[in-house]
């Protein structure tokens, strides 16, 4: 049995440890637009657990760069908005990375 606590920790909790399982995924898939395909699929199941952001501009965009920060910029697929750099993805992802070590005392 797997216990959450001995598993990688989520980039983005958010959208839980299957859809990070399946960003996960489609990394290995070798055939492109398999994998194109692929992320459009986990993109619409992204856009269903969190019906309350498509009312906020840029929906989709968001949605996108979501998958590239939890494939950890590795996914090489077509988007729509293009991919973002390490160096562009928003602050807050490297807040909720920090906030997963809180409770460790040094």
């Amino acid at each position: 049995m797997e216990y959450n606590t001995s598993l990688p920790h989520l980039i983005i909790p958010e959208y839980g440890r299957n859809v990070q399982k399946m960003v996960q995924s489609i990394i290995k898939i070798e055939d492109r637009e398999k994998r194109n395909h692929q992320a459009k699929a986990i993109i619409e199941v992204m856009g269903n657990l969190n019906p309350h952001l498509r009312d906020v501009t840029d929906f989709k965009h968001k949605l996108w760069d979501h998958l590239f920060i939890m494939s950890e910029f590795e996914l090489d697929v077509d988007s729509p908005y293009g991919k973002p750099s390490k160096e562009s993805s928003p602050k807050k992802i490297i807040l909720f990375k920090l906030s997963l070590f809180a409770h460790l005392q040094l």
